[in-house]
């Protein structure tokens, strides 16, 4: 376990569930996250636009795709930049397993493959890798997040993240397909700044 993860109970590093853009948007601002959920949806890397068509393509009656339908093979030209996690029990029990990693979020935040974020993510940064997974099932659709990298002190780097649910085998929509694009070509003032007067968030 990582330097200053869980040590208290599951009720008090998990927080209140985060159910709307809304609401992610206003706790990122109160916990200094530097990251935006954007419900416009305006993509701009081609691969986040072509992953949002295809999850699109793919969901059922509900809105959202099965998991078992967004196989490995259909996903082949996406595995290296998506992750898929999983959340179990609900409440403030609830907990986020990483299922499945790709290696090119593996080279910038670990293989956190089959592990619960609680024993991989610091505890300052639990808090937003968790609002952003509960706004995703919360709203039951696919979201567009931006954020500066500081898991893992990359804060030089800006991320575009696709996330959206998927239905478990079980029937439960409890997994979330999570991929990202990063680049160190802006700094994360500007894009904050651009985005917040988009969203009227000024």
């Amino acid at each position: 376990m990582r330097s200053g993860t869980r040590c208290s109970p599951l009720g008090e590093w998990m927080g209140p569930i985060i159910g709307e853009a809304a609401e992610y948007n206003r706790a990122a601002k109160a916990g200094d996250w530097h990251s935006l959920c954007d419900v416009t949806l305006r993509f701009l890397h081609p691969d986040l636009i072509k992953l949002h068509e295809l999850w699109k393509s793919e969901a059922t009656g509900n809105g959202v795709p099965l998991r078992r339908t967004m196989s490995p093979r259909m996903l082949k030209s996406f595995l290296r930049d998506i992750a898929i996690y999983e959340r179990l029990g609900e409440g403030a029990n609830r907990r986020y397993r990483v299922r499945l990693m790709g290696t090119s979020f593996a080279q910038i935040l670990g293989d956190l493959t089959g592990k619960y974020l609680e024993d991989a993510v610091s505890a300052d940064m639990l808090p937003r890798w968790h609002a952003a997974l509960d706004t995703t099932l919360g709203m039951r659709a696919p979201l567009r997040f931006l954020g500066r990298e500081d898991t893992n002190g990359m804060s030089f780097l800006t991320g575009e993240f696709f996330s959206a649910p998927l239905i478990a085998d079980t029937g439960e929509i409890n997994l979330v397909l999570g991929a990202a694009r990063y680049s160190g070509k802006r700094p994360w003032e500007d894009v904050d700044a651009e985005v917040r007067k988009i969203l009227g968030l000024e």
